[in-house]
C-alpha cells in the first residue's frame, strides 16, 4: 500500500498504542446489565470496590449475604 506524501490521512508511523502494551493482568471483558437506576448505582458502587483491589471482602459480603438469603428460604419452606 502507498502512503500519501501529503500528510492529510492515511496511516503514520508510530501512532497507535504500542505493539504489546497490554497491562499484565490482560483486558478486562465488557459485560451488559439492565438495571434501574437505583439499582445501577448499587452495581456501580460494588464494581468500584471490586476495581480498586477489594476482591477478598467482596467475595466474602456476598458469600454472607447468600447465605442469609438461603436461610431466610429455608424458613419459609413447610
Amino acid at each position: 500500500m502507498m502512503e500519501k506524501k501529503s500528510g492529510w490521512g492515511g496511516r503514520r508511523s508510530g501512532a497507535g498504542r504500542p505493539k504489546g502494551s497490554v497491562s499484565p493482568g490482560g483486558v478486562r471483558s465488557q459485560h451488559q446489565v439492565r438495571a434501574f437506576d437505583d439499582e445501577w448505582e448499587l452495581i456501580r458502587r460494588f464494581a468500584d470496590l471490586v476495581k480498586q483491589g477489594k476482591l477478598e471482602a467482596c467475595k466474602q459480603f456476598l458469600e454472607e449475604a447468600e447465605t442469609a438469603d438461603n436461610k431466610n428460604t429455608d424458613e419459609m419452606q413447610p
